[in-house]
This record gives C-alpha cells, structure tokens and sequence, in this order.
C-alpha cells in the first residue's frame, strides 16, 4: 500500500512538473509569436519605404535624364542605350536589394524584355565606358546599380 502511495505521489508530482513546464513553454511561444508578428510589421514598413525610395529616385533621374537629352543634341545612341535603364529604375533598384549579384540579371530581363539584343549594346556601352561605370557594373549590386546611373547621367552632362 505504501508502494502504491508513493508510486501516486510521484506520478502526481511528475504530472504538475510537466504541466507548469507546459505552462511556461505555452507564455513563451506567446512572446515568441508577438516578436515575431512584430518583425513582420517591421518588415513591410521598410519594404515600403524602399518602394518609396526606388520610385522617388526614378522620378528623379528620369527628369535628369530627359533634362540632359533635350540638351545635348549629339550621341543620341548613347541616350537610346541607357534609356531603358532609366525607365525601370524603380524595378531594377527592388530586385537587386534582393540579394548580391542580382543586378546584372536584372537589367537583362528589363533590356531583352524592351528590345531584342539590346542587354548586348548594353554591356558594349559599359566595356567602352570609364572606369567608374565599369566598377559600379562589375559591383553586380544595389550599390553598383546607384553609382552606374549617376555615372552615366554625369557622363551624359560633361560630353
């Protein structure tokens, strides 16, 4: 009989043991679950901040852009080569805060997606341009992709 009481009594102290470890597991998973609702709600304000950001920029270089055109009247090759660049910006800028290496892949689906071929006048445009472009491109990121546009909009104001 004795046995049998202290056979209960463990049983009995086990179960409120694994109960309050329950318990405390169930409060943490709460706290987990509310940081991580929390994080999410963090996670689409900067993504929208940077849909913002991406559409202002393309606002602005597409007013430099066409500014610069309509000023110069030579090397209209130069300006149908980088136009679509210029177009797309805000859409070249999201994919490539993707992730590294995913500018160039980018600009490629917005190129061949204009024109047939013109990802190639492209890389030919880059191969013949100073050395600030040529690094920006080879950056292959978000950064390269920022300093590419300025580059050639600068190049596009000296010439």
């Amino acid at each position: 009989m004795i046995f049998v009481l202290v056979v209960m009594a463990i049983f009995v102290a086990v179960s409120i043991y694994f109960f309050l470890k329950a318990e405390n597991l169930q409060r943490e998973i709460i706290i987990m679950k509310r940081g991580l609702s929390a994080t999410k709600k963090e996670n689409k304000a900067y993504v929208d901040m940077m849909a913002i950001i991406a559409q202002r920029y393309e606002e602005v270089a597409k007013q430099r852009f066409i500014d610069l055109r309509a000023e110069s009247t030579e090397e209209v090759a130069m300006f149908d080569i980088v136009a679509p660049m210029i177009n797309n910006y805000a859409t070249i800028f999201n994919q490539s805060i993707r992730g590294k290496g995913q500018l160039q892949v980018a600009v490629e689906k917005v190129y061949e997606g204009s024109q047939k071929g013109s990802y190639k006048d492209l890389n030919n445009f880059i191969a013949r341009s100073d050395k600030e472009i040529s690094r920006a491109w080879s950056s292959n990121n978000i950064n390269g992709f920022i300093m590419l546009v300025e580059g050639c909009l600068r190049v596009k104001k000296e010439k």
